[in-house]
């Protein structure tokens, strides 16, 4: 399974990348690529690079543009076929029709692979601690759509005393914090 932080980087980068802002899509790739290794790192760096040759592409570089899709293609050669939530050839097609648009002078229309991590309906981090109230050791489980500043009352499956739940995330690292209401 995927990391929550190339989950995060992938699906924030996706977005921006089908609104055609390329150069924040490129930043957000990069969050993930600083914080990821192996599969996921290069990944990412090929989402870097692809989003980096765009906007090349964009401000009338076309050498460079190129030259950014041939190494983004070289990185992808590198990734295990196995890699989860990836159909490596899916990606690879998507970033060489990019270089045939370029080639042939054509207007840039990048697709987003179909088969890469389709916007799943319930990703979701666990995260195990100690109910405030009780001490029991239980999971709260924080969909990824909330991963981004939620805040919310949740009750124990122990005790069913209150809690707040706040969730805060940074790059891509997730933090939940949970506390009594009525302390």
């Amino acid at each position: 399974m995927a990391s929550p932080g190339f989950q995060l980087s992938v699906e924030g980068g996706r977005r921006l990348f089908e609104a055609r802002r390329f150069h924040e899509a490129n930043e957000r790739f990069e969050e993930g690529w600083r914080v990821c290794r192996s599969d996921e790192k290069r990944v990412l760096q090929v989402f870097v690079l692809w989003t980096a040759a765009l906007q090349q592409h964009e401000n009338g570089r076309g050498g460079g543009a190129r030259r950014l899709l041939a190494r983004a293609l070289e990185r992808l050669c590198s990734v295990s076929d196995d890699f989860d939530g990836l159909d490596v050839d899916s990606l690879k097609s998507c970033v060489i029709d990019t270089w045939g648009q370029m080639v042939a002078q054509e207007p840039l229309l990048p697709r987003w692979p179909e088969a890469f991590l389709s916007r799943p309906g319930s990703l979701s981090l666990d995260h195990a601690f100690s109910c405030p109230s009780c001490n029991e050791p239980v999971m709260v489980t924080v969909a990824m759509e909330e991963a981004d500043g939620a805040q919310y009352v949740e009750d124990c499956p122990v005790c069913c005393s209150p809690w707040s739940v706040t969730v805060r995330r940074e790059g891509g690292d997730v933090d939940v914090a949970v506390r009594r209401l009525d302390a």
